[in-house]
């Protein structure tokens, strides 16, 4: 989940809400009814079961991001992972694998993945990193009327 998380919170905005504290995960982790973990398995009726993803935001590409989870699903399967046991309580104080919570770390995290060439393909892991680097680099260019009322004021 680490190397994916540029799949799951592609934009600059994405990250704004990967926060600690925020009760939107910043670590690979899942707990039945904790909405500080990645995977959330809500309570109730056995009909109603799901598994809720709560990494990828609205703004990912729900084909991405569905085949991000399925291949690393099978790539579990495959090697006949054990999952960790469920975080009980807040997972934020925990020692836990963590997710980018910038879009550059997330980025670098997905460049130098061993598991996402596998799991999408060289062609596409390669097109959406330089696509993504691409993007960073025209967002670092530009000032914000935020930045430039800052600075004024501080000048």
């Amino acid at each position: 989940m680490p190397d994916q998380t540029l799949i799951f919170a592609p934009h600059a905005n994405s990250y704004r809400r990967l926060r600690l504290g925020s009760y939107a995960p910043i670590f690979a982790a899942w707990g039945y009814e904790n909405r500080t973990t990645a995977i959330r398995i809500p309570g109730g009726s056995p009909k109603a079961r799901r598994i809720e993803h709560r990494v990828a935001g609205g703004d990912s590409n729900p084909y991405l991001v569905l085949s991000a989870i399925l291949s690393a699903a099978l790539d579990g399967i495959e090697r006949k992972l054990t999952p960790p046991n469920p975080i009980i309580g807040e997972a934020y104080g925990l020692e836990l694998p963590p997710l980018a919570t910038s879009w550059i770390k997330a980025l670098e995290n997905f460049k130098s993945s061993s598991l996402i060439p596998n799991q999408l393909s060289p062609m596409l892991h390669n097109l959406f990193f330089e696509c993504k680097r691409q993007e960073i680099e025209v967002f670092a260019q530009q000032v914000t009327d935020f930045e430039y009322l800052s600075y004024l004021e501080s000048m």
